[in-house]
This record gives structure tokens, sequence and C-alpha cells, in this order.
């Protein structure tokens, strides 16, 4: 029912548009063309953004047409739509820097004192400059910059004196015209065609060539001009419909300079590479084909960058030995630097893993076919070789390049059933081989711990897609022993190459992890403290804090205290620079066991070759320092970036998958609470929403020091743990949200409390019992948006033709609102989802691990 009412008042607005036959609209000409309240504007502003980003509308700056509609007569001047200087589009955009590309911007940026960063736009028209170097707070941009450059760009900017003593960032050069696509509505207006680009950043009209690969009204792919001083393009296809969950993927990665294909130069050096490994290919390395290496992935991977084996070796004082070899896909032997597929890997920075698509690093022909380690076909390699002893301490490591050949294919799933006792088809033969790497996998762990890794061991969601590519479910992703062992084995290799440069004080880029937020780390240890734990003194040892994590086992505030700690953490970067691990516990760690799908990796595997180059006294010419700080900066933020678009995804995904649920009720377990309201996650599936705390009956408000919302007067809090349950009051795919409501008895408690303690303080036109609003099944298709006097639900329905809900059952802020500036995802506050499709790895430790380690 809710989903109908808000149909009907989206196709009420849709009507007064058609009526205006083509002619633009204000949002204060639609609210009185449609008799609306003056109160309920915001929620008139956010439906037809809705409706312009699905391209049934078009948006002009603050002005909206129907989409397919001729332009009014009023409106029709003869100028193209997009054209700079009609306020369709953003007009003339800040010089690229052609012919430079990425290499140097930094130092460029360095040496005219200037800043180099990612443009974050916002709607109204100013913006915020991240800075690559992370030195600093995001510098504003005032609107006239910001329309120089689009949203994404790489640009340099000047620092420059604005109003009120403050400083702004002025757009000296587009460094990197990030966005190289974009997804849009067509329409067929013969030589006047184009395209509405359906991000809310992108305004106006993209100019296009008519077209016969895409009917008019049709969403497609369009392939900008990076050429251009304007915004133009060209017709690439058409992709589905508005709101399908393609269109949404592609849309979200083109925001963020992602792309679904390559350009043809990289095409054609793909092509070119070989597709079996030469005999000259053979030259100066170890020859383990004999060696069973296995890899071990995904049921669904194609790519396979990693292989292991393990063996034990003489006792050495009655203690056991292993070699651990961990071998993986030597990319940079194909992917040679200053090649076009290098600078395309060097600009993506990372694969990008969508439930339902990749978005690879390099071009499949390299990533599952030269370049992966395919079973019984040989593969170069580069390898490290490790000695372990008893306690999980590698005593020697050697690094070298070598050919193998895979002996299987193995998948999680079947060495974890082979160390359960199961009998696994094909797999017997590797019994033992399991068992031992189990076992090492335990000393590795022991180790770990002892030296004070944190391992917050946090579930991980998984969307899993029907044949029809909806969403089936959201479920914990799987994790067992075959993970830990996999991830144990990564983490060694990963510290092993660390060392080795390290002990010879060569440059690489390490991968680091700085010291926690002494503030937030306070606050976790005094909510800790206040659950009866003995805690550590600041600055906390990394060990004192993971003995308290394992106290924390099994209490009820686990979760929440997890969390805090996990927010209190820096964020790992990339950098030339070693100052160690804090979250490993490590001094030197870096990342080179995924070179298919992360580019730092690629660049410590050329490290590798070129140091080996220069003991052979061959010429080498070696990569600057101030390239590899570059470099890592540049692949920090194509992780982030990376990052939000897997959440962002995610979080549409959660929003669609609860879309046919709204109405119903699910028990739930608070997740965490903030000073807008309360996250509840779902026992059924891994998918949370929030409740607003202005549908909270009572004058609830967030105790900081107990993390806990609280209504004082009626002696009601709202903890992280405490179980309640909930009704689906909203579910936005478009605006990534879910909104919940306490349902049913635990709404009518919390009610009943909070009127006691109103009663108690007697405060004049407080609401009284009988008015507090209870969400039950029953009322929901009931509920309205929007509180207050001629609520917006009123005035549609009016329009719509229907009959109006009672202000009563309509009460409560409109769904998915965002009060007290407080932002949410559907999926969470962190990244729901986000499963991986076609054998994706996530990762940043570890194949197997969250991005981030």
């Amino acid at each position: 029912m809710q989903r109908d009412l808000q149909e009907r008042r989206r196709a009420a607005l849709m009507d007064e548009l058609r009526k205006a036959e083509g002619k633009a609209l204000s949002v204060r000409e639609v609210m009185q063309r449609g008799n609306i309240h003056a109160g309920q504007r915001t929620e008139v502003k956010r439906m037809l953004r809705d409706l312009a980003r699905e391209g049934l509308l078009l948006r002009d700056g603050k002005r909206f047409s129907l989409a397919g509609a001729k332009p009014a007569a009023a409106e029709r001047g003869g100028r193209r739509p997009g054209r700079p200087g009609d306020g369709a589009g953003p007009g003339r955009l800040a010089p690229s820097a052609r012919g430079k590309g990425l290499a140097g911007a930094a130092g460029r940026a360095a040496r005219t004192g200037g800043v180099l960063g990612t443009l974050k736009k916002h709607r109204d028209g100013f913006g915020f400059v991240a800075r690559i170097d992370r030195k600093g707070e995001d510098v504003f941009v005032p609107p006239h910059e910001a329309a120089r450059a689009l949203d994404g760009d790489l640009v340099r900017l000047e620092i420059v004196p604005a109003r009120g003593g403050r400083t702004a960032g002025k757009i000296v050069e587009v460094v990197e015209r990030r966005r190289r696509l974009l997804v849009g509505t067509y329409h067929a207006r013969g030589k006047q065609s184009f395209v509405v680009p359906a991000d809310a950043e992108l305004e106006g009209y993209v100019p296009v060539a008519e077209t016969a690969a895409a009917r008019d009204g049709e969403v497609v792919k369009v392939a900008l001009d990076p050429e251009s001083p304007e915004l133009r393009g060209e017709v690439v296809e058409a992709i589905g419909r508005p709101g399908e969950p393609r269109v949404e993927v592609l849309k979200v990665a083109y925001a963020r300079g992602f792309a679904d294909v390559f350009p043809e130069p990289v095409q054609a050096e793909a092509v070119e590479t070989p597709d079996h490994v030469r005999s000259e290919d053979w030259r100066g390395r170890r020859d383990l084909t004999a060696l069973p290496l296995v890899t071990i992935d995904g049921e669904d991977a194609r790519d396979f960058d990693d292989a292991v084996h393990v063996e034990r070796l003489p006792s050495r004082k009655g203690k056991p030995m292993y070699r651990l070899v961990v071998a993986i896909a030597d990319v940079a032997h194909y992917v040679r630097a200053g090649t076009a597929l290098d600078q395309e890997a060097f600009r993506r920075g990372t694969s990008v893993y969508f439930p339902m698509q990749v978005l690879p690093m390099l071009p499949e022909r390299l990533s599952n076919g030269i370049c992966s380690l395919n079973p019984e076909v040989d593969r170069l390699c580069m390898v490290a070789d490790m000695v372990v002893d008893g306690r999980g301490e590698a005593q020697t490591a050697e690094v070298y390049e070598a050919v193998m050949r895979s002996a299987a294919r193995c998948t999680y799933t079947e060495v974890a059933r082979v160390l359960a006792g199961e009998r696994v088809p094909g797999r017997e033969r590797f019994r033992e081989s399991f068992e031992l790497m189990a076992e090492l996998q335990d000393k590795l762990t022991a180790m770990r711990r002892r030296r004070g890794s944190i391992d917050f061991d946090l579930p991980e969601a998984k969307i899993v897609l029907g044949d029809d590519g909806q969403v089936a479910a959201i479920e914990r992703r799987p994790r067992n022993r075959a993970h830990r062992i996999v991830e144990e084995f990564m983490l060694a290799a990963n510290e092993a190459v660390a060392r080795w440069f390290g002990a010879r004080d060569l440059s690489t880029i390490y991968r680091v992890h700085g010291l926690p937020d002494e503030e937030k780390l306070q606050a976790f240890l005094d909510l800790a403290a206040a659950h009866g734990f003995e805690v550590p003194e600041l600055p906390a040892d990394p060990r004192a804090l993971n003995v308290l994590l394992e106290k924390l086992h099994g209490h009820a505030q686990q979760r929440a205290l997890n969390q805090l700690l996990l927010r209190a953490m820096m964020q790992a970067v990339y950098s030339p620079e070693n100052i160690g691990h804090y979250g490993l516990a490590a001094e030197h760690y870096l990342h080179f066991t995924s070179p298919i799908r992360r580019y730092p990796d690629l660049v410590v595997h050329r490290l590798l070759k070129e140091e080996w180059a220069r003991r052979q006294g061959r010429q080498v010419r070696g990569t600057p320092g101030e390239a590899l700080e570059e470099m890592a900066a540049l692949a920090s933020e194509r992780e982030r970036a990376a990052m939000e678009a897997e959440r962002e995804i995610a979080s549409f995904y959660a929003a669609l998958f609860m879309q046919d649920k709204v109405g119903e009720t699910f028990d739930g377990v608070v997740a965490a609470v903030v000073d807008f309201g309360a996250f509840v996650e779902l026992k059924r599936w891994m998918v949370e929403g929030l409740v607003k705390v202005e549908d909270l009956p009572g004058d609830f408000e967030l105790d900081v020091v107990q993390h806990a919302l609280v209504d004082a007067a009626g002696g009601r809090a709202i903890r992280v743990g405490d179980e309640v349950k909930v009704l689906v009051a909203a579910a936005s795919p478009v605006r990534r949200r879910i909104d919940f409501v306490l349902a049913g008895a635990e709404a009518m408690a919390v009610a009943a409390e909070g009127a006691r303690g109103k009663r108690r303080r007697g405060a004049p036109g407080e609401r009284r019992p009988a008015e507090v609003a209870v969400a039950t099944p029953e009322a929901a298709g009931a509920r309205g948006p929007a509180r207050g006097r001629g609520s917006l639900a009123e005035a549609l329905q009016r329009r719509a033709g229907g009959k109006a809900p009672r202000r009563a059952e309509a009460g409560g802020r409109r769904a998915g609102a965002q009060p007290r500036g407080g932002k949410q995802q559907a999926g969470g506050r962190r990244a729901q989802g986000g499963a991986k499709a076609r054998g994706g790895k996530q990762g940043g430790g570890g194949k197997g691990r969250r991005r981030g380690r």
C-alpha cells in the first residue's frame, strides 16, 4: 500500500508537468499548480529530483519539464540544449592537462604551491576538493570555479583569498577528466538530439548525434569527448530502462572514474600479448613446475593470481619447521611501464567488484588468461619462498622469479570439507597437504596474536542474485578454515617481501596504518570500562587492545564496542614512507599478492625486477621516488573511490530487496545509535535501516558516553544490542535508503513510557498517549511521509483522486529524511553487501580480506 501511495503521488506531479505542455516549471510553480502546502517544498523537490534521475523528467537548473515533451513556444530559441551559455550545461570547462596526463601531476602541484585533488560537486553548485596527499582539510571551491570541471575530475588548484578572511580553490587545470562515460536518457530530436545525465551532479543536457543504437526515452551509455571544452559525447549503446540494476551500477562506476570498457590502444596491446609461456620467457627463472602448488579461490572465480604450497622440513632442536611457498602471477612481465596497458591500470588503480559484474583493472585476456595461474598450464610467477618455525616466525625468505604449473584449482568449500573429514572427489590426494596448511595457519595466527595484530572479525554481507538478476537474499558471507589459511599465507608473503625491501634500504610502496585517533580510542575505552572491563591506559599497545577484544567475545555490547574501536582506527593507505602497520602490528608491510587487481602490487613486482637487473649489471631506468609518492597517493584515492562505489551499489541492492517488504515487520537488533536515530539490523537478513529519532515517542537524545538514545523523563533507553521488532516504513533504491519504525508491542512500550514521562513533566502542548502514532502492518499503507499541516499526502492524494489518510495516521517525518544533517545509506553505515561477482576477491591485507588492511 505504501508503495502504491508513493506511485500515485509521483503520478500527480507528472500530471502537472504534462499539463504544462513542455514548459519547464520551478518547484514553486509545480506546487502552486498542484495546490500543495508550502511546508512540503522539501519533499516535492526530492520527488522531482528522483524523477529526473530516473529520466522521466528533464532538469534545467532549478526547473523541471516532462521528458519527451516538445519545448513550449516561449522556450524555443533555436539554441541546442547543452550549448554553453544557455544554462543547460556546465559551460566551458577548465583546460585539461593534455599530453601531460597523471605523470608528474603531484610534482607540478608541489612546484606551484598548489593542491592536487578530486573535485566533489554539491547539487547547489559549489564543491570541495579532497587532497590526494591527505595533508590538510578539503578545499572549498566556489560555484563559478566548480562549474569549470566535472564531478570527480582530478584537478590542480591554486589557493586564493576569499571573503571573510577565508581561502578558496581556483581551478588551474583538469589533470585528468576522470569521467569518460556517463549514463543518461536519450532524447531523439534529429540534429538537436541530446542525453539527460542520470547523475544529479551533471545538470543540463549533453548534445549527441542522432543514433540508431537507441530509441527515444531509453537509457544509454555515452562516451564523452575528452578533447572538447564542452560536455558533449557520442551514444555507445542502449543499456536498459531507468532504475534497472545494470543502469545503476554503471552510473555509480562512471561517476567515480571507472569503466566497463577499455580504450582501443589498451585492447590492441592486450590482443598482442602472448597467450602462452614462450621458451625465451624461461630465461633466469627457477623451474617450479614439479612443485604441487594449488590455487584456492571462490567457486565463481575466473582469475587466479596466487598459488600456495606447504611442506614439512626437518625439525630443529625438536621443534617443527615448515616451507611455505607463495607464488604470485608475474603480471609485470606482460604489463610493462609506460605502455597503454600500464597507463590504464595506473588510471584505474584497482578492480571494482559489484554483485552483478566486475570492472577489472586489466583486460580479461590478461587477467583470466596469461596472467591467471590456471591449472595444468605453465605460468610465469613471482615467488616468496619462506622457512617458518613452530612459533610461526619466518626464519628465512627468498624472493625470486619462476615458472610454475598449478596442480589443481581448488575452492574454499572443497578445502574446508576435506579438513572437516569429508571425502571430496578429486581432492583426496591433497588431504595431507591441506592438513599441513591448516597446521601452519594455526602457528601463523598464534604468532600474529602474540605480536598484537588486531582482528575484528566483523561479519560481511553477501548479496545473492537470482537467475533473473534480482536480489534473492542478503546473507552473511561464509568464512571457513580455508579462507583463514589463504589469508594467513598472503599476510606472511606480504610481510616477507616488505622485509626484503627494508633490509636492503630500497624504495618501494608500503601499505601503512597509523596510530589510532586518541580521542575516539578513549571513547571506546571509556565505554568498555563502563561495562566493567579492565582497560589499558593510553597510548594503548595493540596487544592490550587484542586482549580486550577477546574478553568482549560473547558480551551483549561486543558489536558496539568493536564498531567503536574500528572507527578509532586510521585508514590504511599506500606510501613510500614506511611507518609500519598498527593493525597488523607489523614493522614492514606491503601489498605483493594481487597484481591482477591492485596497481601497487604491480609496482612492487617491477621494483623487485629493477633491483635484480641492477645486480646483474644491466642498465636500468629506475622508478624515481617522486613517482612512487604519486603512485601511492593516487592508488589510495582510487581504492577509496572503489570502496565508495561498492558501498553505494550495496545500498542500492539492499533498498531494492526491501522494496516489496514495505509494511512488513521483522525482528532486529540495534546495531548503532547516532543523534538522529538508531540503526537496526534485521536478524533474517544482513540489512540495516534507520529508525529516526523523531519517530520515537518521547524525547530521545544521544548519550555520547553510554552510546545510547535516552529519554530521561520517560526512563527509556535504546542501546546497541537491544532486540527490537521493526516495520519497514520505506525503501528507496534511487536514494539508497531504508527506513524502519518500531512496531507493535515494542512501539507501544516506548510510547507508554514516553507518555508517562511527559505527564510527569506536564509540558504544555505535548501529545497525549492517544496521539502517539504506533506503526502496525495495518496502518503502514496509511502512514504518510510527512508531518505537519496540509501534508503532501493529502495534497497529492487529492490531485490523484484518492482518499487522503487521516492526519493522525499520516503523521511522522517523510520517509528517508536526513534529520540533523546526518547521512544514511540503505545498506547501513558501512558497506552492506558488495558481493563479488565472477570470482572477485576482496581484500587489503590478504586474499578474501575486506578492503583496507
